[in-house]
């Protein structure tokens, strides 16, 4: 974790985003980077200077997103963390990833609205990152300290596709002084007898002996139910799951499982994009 990139509109839920990322950022003495997208009713990057005094309510825009990323690179700097601000003009997702890609960013926090942000920038564009980001993408709803993410739920179905990312959620563990929890759901339309998921998760863990888990089997109508419930009983602090790009957690539990999990988790969501 070297660069850290936390796209935001200063939302209540980007400002959880930002506190966290903020505190990761100085836990692993990690470069810090804060960007924010301005929607414009046209190519302002193309728009001769002249013109701009047409447009005084993107220029206020322009301007009180520099005042709130200076402040945040100000409070970062006070801790001694290195930090860039950004101002980019949205031209889609692809915004935000050209600038993962162009800055070399490893982790990305960002805030949800959940399923009252799914129309609006940040919603719309956590939604989209989430499902193609090539890194690691934490997902934060409210503001929550590092001390309280002492449990990090890992919901799977096991196959070998899913340790690449599980040595990732390993990791990630470490760093945070987490332990990890183990979670198979067991779903009506791919049931499976305790014996069977059993095996399937000590054939699973048997790579992984360094790894402080513990392993969990919970029956639900739906695997999305499943985690939220589990993750509501055991007072998880993280739920990470493993995406597969556009096609969700894995081709087992459908196309929208990640997305559904970011709308409706109270908890934060880590996602770990099998393809990256």
């Amino acid at each position: 974790m070297k660069k850290i990139l936390v796209p935001t509109d200063f939302s209540d839920c980007a400002r959880a985003a930002e506190e966290i990322a903020i505190e990761m950022a100085k836990k692993a003495n990690s470069e810090i980077h804060f960007l924010h997208l301005i929607m414009t009713p046209l190519e302002w990057v193309k728009l001769p200077k002249e013109k701009e005094k047409n447009f005084p309510e993107v220029l206020a825009m322009i301007g009180r997103a520099k005042a709130e990323l200076g402040q945040l690179k100000r409070k970062a700097e006070k801790l001694g963390l290195k930090c860039q601000i950004h101002i980019n003009f949205d031209n889609g997702r692809e915004e935000i990833y050209d600038h993962i890609k162009h800055h070399n960013h490893d982790f990305v926090v960002m805030g949800s609205h959940g399923t009252k942000g799914i129309r609006d920038l940040i919603g719309s564009n956590t939604q989209k990152v989430v499902r193609y980001a090539n890194i690691p993408v934490l997902v934060v709803k409210s503001k929550i300290k590092m001390n309280e993410l002492s449990k990090i739920l890992f919901a799977s179905n096991f196959d070998d596709q899913a340790k690449s990312s599980f040595r990732k959620v390993i990791d990630f563990a470490s760093f945070m002084g987490a332990d990890i929890m183990a979670l198979y759901v067991n779903v009506p339309g791919r049931f499976l007898e305790t014996d069977e998921i059993e095996s399937k998760m000590k054939n699973f863990m048997d790579d992984f002996d360094n790894a402080n888990c513990s392993v969990h089997i919970y029956d639900a109508l739906s695997v999305e139910r499943g985690i939220i419930k589990f993750s509501e009983r055991v007072n998880s602090g993280i739920t990470a799951v493993a995406t597969h790009g556009d096609r969700g957690l894995f081709n087992l539990f459908g196309s929208s499982i990640t997305e559904k999990l970011v709308n409706h988790s109270e908890s934060p969501v880590l996602c770990l994009n099998l393809e990256e």
